[in-house]
């Protein structure tokens, strides 16, 4: 559930409640002045709950969107099903599980890794600092490259955040709304350190 639901339901539910009163005729300014702060008091709450809930979501919201069909990262494209042919040439069908409670997580390289759904299509792939090898997304970037080569290959329109657990990495990302796609730069020091391509369902 997007902020806006959450954010229009509570709007609802106060009309709702005015309405009530309303109708029993005890609407007195007093009782509409508590009305309102305790409506005030639910929005903050909610508002600051949502983000924390959906931190990721809420960054790239009202960010415009990025074309991001043709995009892949070392050869690997969003929903391609790891039981395709071209896959199984490449990493075979033995593939290294990591612990993960929501999604499968599988670790196919030094500094690789993917997630899938239930479909066993790739929903999520990263490429962390533990790559040995040169890996690149679809324009060319890869891990060392600077803030300003993402963003003269992808554009000004992307968002930025942060993450609670690392701070000093900020990120800049870019987001397909039709597609439902998100591609995300982990810098430190304005290089590259970490790249994820994924669903924007996935936090």
């Amino acid at each position: 559930m997007g902020i806006s639901v959450i954010m229009i339901s509570i709007f609802l539910l106060a009309l709702a409640v005015l309405a009530v009163e309303l109708i029993k005729k005890k609407f007195t300014i007093k009782k509409v002045f508590k009305i309102i702060i305790i409506i005030l008091l639910l929005i903050g709450c909610t508002a600051l709950g949502a983000y924390k809930c959906f931190q990721r979501s809420s960054s790239f919201m009202f960010t415009k969107t990025t074309p991001l069909g043709q995009e892949n990262i070392d050869g690997i494209s969003m929903y391609e099903s790891i039981d395709s042919k071209e896959f199984v040439q490449k990493y075979g069908t033995n593939l290294e599980r990591i612990d993960n409670a929501l999604f499968d997580y599988y670790k196919l390289s030094d500094g690789l890794e993917i997630a899938t759904n239930k479909q066993r299509q790739i929903i999520r792939v990263v490429i962390n600092s533990d790559a040995k090898s040169n890996m690149k997304t679809s324009k060319g970037i890869g891990l060392g490259s600077s803030v300003d080569d993402v963003i003269n290959d992808y554009g000004t329109n992307y968002y930025k955040r942060t993450e609670e657990q690392i701070p000093w990495s900020p990120v800049i990302g870019y987001v397909d709304h039709e597609r439902n796609v998100t591609i995300e730069f982990w810098n430190e020091e304005n290089r590259v350190v970490e790249i994820r391509y994924d669903i924007t369902s996935m936090e």
